[in-house]
């Protein structure tokens, strides 16, 4: 709060901030594993409790209330002092007569001031004169607030007098009037209600839930509880619908007897409990808004806190009221909590015996105002929390107030302000509900620090409270949930022989074990697994169904939850279980781990194939699991059990029982490897169950399930694996009809030509050998076998060679016309043979008739073959014409290319080194281009292969050595050198000069040999118009060579 007062902190050699580690625990065992939690208190060094006093000195205060941040004091002066805590600017307002009481709006800009005088003002927050109302009523007591009003104009309050009377009416702070109703100019007040007792109405709360008003109202003996629909506030006291609670008085009373207070989490939210401050104690309970109907009560049974009086010992009792152990909302209903937590008594300093002359409540405590001092009272455990002492201090207490909105609490007395600072006020909540065997409240109060440990204990708690009541599920589901000594737990449910109890405490241990305790888990799941199957084995019993179905269950829900624990340890569980017989069991955990190996062998040894088939086909291969397919996984724990987790693939378990399942169930089978999801299925390996499937033993008119399967492997899959096929084959091979053999023959050759060809002569296939023989491009062979089943089929394989070997194609047909000539003599027929093939004539098949034949048949085409023979030596005299005259004028160009030349300049310099050109030899190129021969060659060197680069150093080496031959002659002839050097040059352009002597003569021929390649190899393209331009722009500026250098220039 933002207070601008000096404070200081209030201290007393007599503090006490209420110690619970003191308390009775309620018979709970102490366990090591708690010992950072008896540490909480000395590492936790704020108070819950702490006052502040406000150095703001002013006589005679009287009484104070403190709502949204506003405050407001009345004195005996007869002042009000209002100020706002967020700017702590007071200011005063004098008021003519004795103010009795001030009440302010949960906004604090509404405040009604009554006076002894019974005379009414109104002051808004927005003024500062207060405006007398022009009504008149008793003693104003208490008022409640309409929830719904507007906090700055128009109000609606309920006003409870000191004569059991409660009015209606309305507040605002607009200028033009105080007091309007409904558009009104003048003021309504409506009395409600007149209590019969006529004792005065100390204190109201107005509350709107669910369309429903409800309304408590209290007196000094009297609680009402008042519901209504929505609307007018008169249904609020239909007398038929007035519940009341009434307590006689008991004690000493004073002016404080009958106020109502109540707490709520902040000022938005409902009231969630109540205190009515009697004479002989305070009753206080919970509030419940909701579904209740007019002439119900909207709040717990409540419980009783008596104040110590005379004749009673020196001790607080808390007693609760109600007969039948009511809980209190928000406590464990499930518990049957003992006696010895429904009644505490601890002997800590009494209360005074009077009434406190105020009070207010917070979330766990009594704030107990005495004219001498100030108590916080625990409402868990009725203990003393703190205690401030204020006799000798010259001051005396009257007041506290709760500002919810701010959440402060304010402390005044006559002379002097404090401040009540609360830290933490829950901290030990926890504790408090677990001495109360409210066990949830408990848990959902634990917070840290030390958090696990104060879970951990609570729980301890409870579960030796269920073991002591007997009831063995529950106290072994909380043990489960601790950290105390497994051994020390199971031994104490041994020895009362629960073993269902033990079950239930096994099963908590095992969910609450952390994954890297996989000892632990592995025993505790071989416990478990022991428990259940001798649990099943004694309800075996037809007339135990019922109860044996239930532990059957279980059994199978902790199968399927432990599944990847007992994985590891699975060779042990199927000897535990089929130790026992338990066949069902068995099957059940062997699916629920993905063995189904031992399921299928399972059912194949008791002759239920079909079954076995019917898991088979319930598998699928996913793509994740056929790339790990290759890498089994091991998992070790730390018994050295080493169980290997990686089940077999589906098709592995496929190949291993498919050949007995075809073998008595082929068509069923087939029919599931047909249907194989993602067709994982590799048909060479169900080749040994096909090879065991027999035929024979089918019923008649049933196709043959292995040429029905592989077909689909062929025609469906596109499979072309060569043992597929050759099996095939060989299935085809032992069919009486030829036609699917063939038609298997022509769809493509996937088999073993020679295995083929073997398995057709064995069983007399012909046709199929013919096909074969082809296929092997063995044609002579094919067509020799084909003339003894179908010259067709020869004549076809005949043609087969035509575009690839005439010669061989020719030599077939002639074997065929042979063989047909010589079979049956049929002229007409030979002549078809001309027409089939135009690679014979009759020539070639003259031979094979007889030496006496008529010629007549086959004149014409006698005379037609000597027509194409003429034809044919006038088309090549043609083509000699034309060849003569094509190479003179070959002739004609290279004469014609002799004679070419182009100028160079004088002052022509070469394009690469920019020197004159005609002091070396140079190659001119048709693009003008011009380079030195030697400029030349560097710069081709670097774009020409090795062997290349490699060719024209050895003809710059050849040419080299003879030139230098040469220069040698003509200096012993004192020729110039520079004269001879140009001579050179000019007859190089001109093609050279004949040298006079003999040895020299051949020299010169081979330097002007190896200068001719050199020019073909340098002059074919000019360097920067060609090809070599072209392909340059690939490479790199920097050459892969230049880096080196490049890098040496590096900074």
């Amino acid at each position: 709060m933002n207070l601008n007062f000096n404070s200081t902190q209030l201290m007393n050699e007599n503090f006490s901030d209420g110690d619970y580690s003191g308390h009775n625990n309620g018979g709970m065992m102490n366990n090591n594993h708690h010992s950072g939690l008896n540490d909480i208190r000395s590492q936790i060094e704020d108070r819950i409790f702490e006052l502040e006093k406000i150095d703001y000195n002013k006589d005679g205060i009287t009484s104070i209330v403190v709502c949204n941040g506003k405050m407001a004091m009345t004195t005996r002066a007869n002042y009000i002092i209002r100020l706002d805590l967020a700017d702590s600017l007071p200011y005063e307002i004098k008021m003519n007569s004795e103010i009795y009481k001030i009440f302010c709006d949960p906004t604090g800009n509404h405040m009604v001031i009554c006076m002894t005088n019974e005379e009414i003002h109104y002051l808004h927050s927005s003024s500062r004169k207060p405006k007398q109302l022009k009504i008149k009523v008793d003693l104003i007591e208490s008022i409640a607030w309409d929830p719904a009003g507007d906090k700055n104009n128009v109000q609606t309050i309920l006003i409870g007098t000191n004569k059991g009377k409660i009015f209606e009416t309305v507040v605002s702070g607009v200028e033009k009037g105080y007091f309007e109703y409904l558009g009104g100019n003048a003021p309504i007040l409506k009395l409600l209600h007149t209590f019969e007792d006529g004792e005065a109405v100390m204190g109201m709360s107005l509350e709107r839930v669910q369309n429903k008003n409800f309304l408590m109202v209290s007196t000094p003996t009297r609680l009402y509880h008042l519901i209504a629909q929505v609307g007018a506030y008169e249904q609020l006291f239909d007398r038929y619908h007035i519940t009341f609670e009434i307590v006689p008085e008991e004690g000493i009373p004073n002016e404080a007897c009958g106020q109502l207070k109540f707490f709520s989490k902040s000022h938005i939210s409902l009231p969630q409990s109540y205190g009515w401050l009697l004479s002989s104690g305070m009753r206080y309970g919970d509030l419940i808004y909701g579904a209740q109907n007019p002439g119900d009560k909207f709040a717990t049974p409540p419980s009783m806190l008596y104040f110590k009086q005379d004749n009673q010992d020196d001790q607080m009792i808390a007693n609760n009221n109600s007969s039948n152990n009511n809980t209190p909302k928000g406590g464990n209903s499930g518990s049957n909590t003992p006696n010895h937590y429904q009644q505490l008594q601890s002997f800590q300093p009494a209360l005074p015996p009077i009434p406190p002359v105020s009070f207010a409540l917070s979330q766990f405590h009594f704030l107990l105002v005495y004219e001498d001092r100030f108590i916080a009272l625990s409402k868990l455990n009725y203990q003393i929390v703190y205690e401030q002492d204020f006799r000798g201090r010259g001051t005396r207490l009257h007041s506290i107030a709760i500002d919810n909105t701010e959440r402060t609490i304010w402390l005044c007395g006559d002379n002097a302000l404090y401040e009540l600072k609360i830290t933490d006020e829950d901290r030990d909540a926890w504790k408090l509900y677990m001495e109360k065997g409210q066990f949830d409240m408990a848990l959902a109060f634990a917070k840290e620090p030390f958090l696990a440990e104060k879970r951990d204990r609570i729980w301890q708690t409870q579960a030796e409270h269920y073991f002591k009541e007997e009831r063995y599920e529950l106290s072994a589901t909380f043990f489960g949930k601790t950290h105390k000594v497994f051994e020390e737990i199971t031994l104490k449910f041994i020895n009362v022989g629960q073993r269902d109890a033990l079950k239930t405490y096994l099963l908590q241990k095992l969910i609450n074990l952390s994954r890297g305790q996989e000892t632990q888990k592995t025993i505790i799941c071989t416990w478990l697994i022991e428990i259940f199957i001798s649990k099943l084995n004694t309800l075996r019993d037809p007339s135990n169904k019922e109860k044996y179905n239930k532990v059957n269950s279980e059994f199978r829900q902790f199968l399927e939850n432990f599944k990847d624990t007992l994985i590891i340890i699975k060779d042990i569980t199927f000897n535990i279980i089929s130790s026992h017989g338990a066949i069902e069991e068995l099957l059940f955990y062997a699916n629920l781990i993905e063995d189904y190996e031992r399921v299928i062998s399972y059912h194949i040894q008791h002759q239920q194939y079909e079954k076995a088939l019917s898991i088979l086909t319930t598998l699928d291969k996913p793509q994740q699991q056929q790339q790990q397919s290759q890498q089994p996984q091991q998992r070790n724990n730390r018994l050295g059990i080493t169980s290997n987790v990686q089940q077999p693939e589906p098709d592995e378990l496929y190949y291993k029982f498919c050949p007995i399942l075809f073998h008595f169930i082929p068509y069923q089978t087939c029919e599931a490897w047909i249907q194989t999801k993602g067709g994982f299925l590799d048909p060479k390996k169900l080749i040994p169950s096909l090879m065991r499937y027999d035929h024979s033993k089918t019923p008649p008119g049933q196709p043959n399930q292995a040429i029905r399967y592989l077909q689909y492997c062929v025609n469906k899959q596109g499979n072309t694996d060569r043992p597929v096929h050759n099996y095939l084959l060989s299935l085809y091979v032992k069919q009486e009809e030829d036609g699917p053999l063939s038609d298997f023959l022509n769809d493509g050759v996937h088999f073993d030509l020679k295995y083929a060809l073997r398995l057709c002569m064995r069983e007399k296939k012909l046709k199929a050998c013919v096909y074969i023989y082809s296929s092997m491009e063995l044609y002579e062979e094919a067509v020799d076998l084909a003339l003894l089943v179908d010259i067709d089929l020869a004549k076809e394989n005949a043609d087969k060679v035509r575009d690839t070997d005439e010669e061989l194609c020719k030599k077939l047909w002639l074997r065929i016309a042979e063989h047909q000539v010589k079979k049956d003599g049929n002229i007409k027929e030979a002549m078809e043979f001309l027409k089939a093939c135009s690679l014979l004539k009759i020539e070639d098949i003259l031979p094979f008739f007889p030496n006496f034949t008529v010629i007549d048949d086959f004149k014409e085409e006698i005379c037609k073959s000597l027509e194409d023979y003429n034809s044919y030596i006038d088309e090549l005299k043609t083509a000699m014409d034309d060849a003569t005259k094509s190479a003179q004028q070959i002739r004609k160009d290279i004469q014609n290319l002799r004679n070419k030349y182009g100028h160079v300049r004088g002052d022509q310099k070469c394009d690469i080194c920019n020197y004159p050109v005609l002091t070396k030899r140079f190659y001119l190129f048709s693009c003008q281009h011009v380079f030195h021969s030697d400029c030349l060659i560097t710069q081709l060197m670097k774009h020409l292969s090795p062997m290349q680069k490699q060719r024209i150093r050895e003809l710059e080496m050849s040419i080299g050595h003879n030139h230098i031959d040469l220069l040698g002659g003509a200096q012993n002839n004192n020729q110039n050198p520079v004269i001879s050097n140009i001579s050179s040059i000019l007859g190089n352009i001109s093609g050279g000069g004949q040298v006079q002597a003999g040895d020299e003569n051949e020299n010169v021929s081979q330097e002007e040999l190896d200068r001719n390649e050199l020019d073909r190899m340098v002059g074919k393209e000019c360097l920067y118009c060609g090809d070599i331009m072209i392909r340059s722009i690939e490479q790199p500026f920097i050459g892969f060579d230049e880096i080196e250098t490049l890098e040496s220039w590096e900074i």
